[in-house]
């Protein structure tokens, strides 16, 4: 299976350099300083040797490929149809973006029946053009096809993840877990934005709120047609509960950097939510309010 990677940011970055290393073909859709470093040094894995890799700076010219796992930061600025031109007849799409509507936006460039909605769960660092850093902890993505139809490269594709060091969970009922990923991430990057709060506060002294806008994704969710169990926001607090106290998202690092909104993931994870919200009539207000209040320290200095 020969895969390309469009974006060698953290996810992009480490699923690739390891998927390389494990013998895997593989090519890195990059662009400016990433791309030149990628190609005359290679991607570099926490503090080992740099692995070289293949690196171009569009699909159309990667060749043939059997399969394209879409790693950009997705911002307000992302131009899915741009990196996606030249995608092969057939081949598939795995998103891995911390959206609720990025699987939509990537099927109505490349349809449905090629698009495969994801979510990855662990806590990778982009230190730099070409280099990542993972400090333990569990490492995964689930994914599966739109509509849970049978697909051979599925499974191909996740016993490649599985060599790799990354837990393939394949879903039939992926939204499913693209929602509870969103419960978690999306609301405790926001909340953390505001407050500058690492996990370890939010799940203690602001609990109720980050209940609160957990559960806003859960009734949003629910009002979609996608059935998150009635314990869901109990089950992601549980969750937080047991993640490193110090964790933060890279949405949370890049607003309390001062990276302007418009750069951030802050439209495409917490505006999404208000988005599909406004579009089945659940009330959103929490997350209403931190879009706002975000978006205008993001117009203004930087928090920390």
């Amino acid at each position: 299976m020969r895969i390309a990677i469009i974006g060698a940011g953290a996810v992009g970055g480490w699923f690739g350099g390891r998927l390389v290393e494990t013998g895997h073909d593989v090519v890195f859709i990059a662009r400016g300083e990433t791309l030149t470093v990628l190609r005359d040094r290679g991607i570099t894995l926490n503090d080992a040797p740099p692995v070289p890799v293949p690196a171009v700076p569009a699909l159309s010219e990667a060749g043939e490929v059997d399969l394209v796992l879409l790693a950009v930061k997705a911002t307000t600025e992302t131009d899915l149809t741009g990196m996606l031109a030249g995608l092969g007849e057939g081949v598939p799409v795995a998103v891995t973006q911390n959206s609720v509507e990025v699987p939509q936006l990537v099927a109505d460039v490349v349809g449905t029946e090629r698009t495969w909605p994801g979510v990855v769960r662990g806590y990778f660092h982009h230190t730099g053009p070409g280099a990542v850093e993972f400090h333990g902890g569990p490492i995964s993505y689930t994914y599966g096809t739109w509509d849970g139809s049978d697909d051979p490269r599925v499974d191909e594709f996740g016993a490649a993840l599985t060599a790799a060091g990354v837990e393939a969970v394949i879903r039939d009922d992926i939204f499913v877990g693209v929602w509870a990923k969103a419960m978690f991430v999306v609301s405790t990057g926001a909340l953390g934005a505001l407050t500058g709060a690492p996990l370890g506060q939010l799940r203690t002294r602001y609990r109720d709120s980050l209940a609160a806008m957990m559960t806003e994704i859960h009734h949003t969710a629910l009002a979609h047609g996608v059935p998150l169990e009635p314990t869901a926001v109990a089950d992601t607090l549980a969750f937080a509960d047991r993640m490193p106290a110090m964790a933060t998202s890279s949405m949370h690092r890049d607003l309390v950097s001062g990276a302007p909104a418009g750069e951030t993931e802050l439209d495409a994870q917490v505006g999404a939510v208000c988005r599909m919200g406004d579009a089945v009539g659940v009330d959103t207000r929490l997350h209403d309010l931190l879009l706002t209040v975000l978006e205008q320290r993001g117009e203004q200095t930087p928090l920390g």
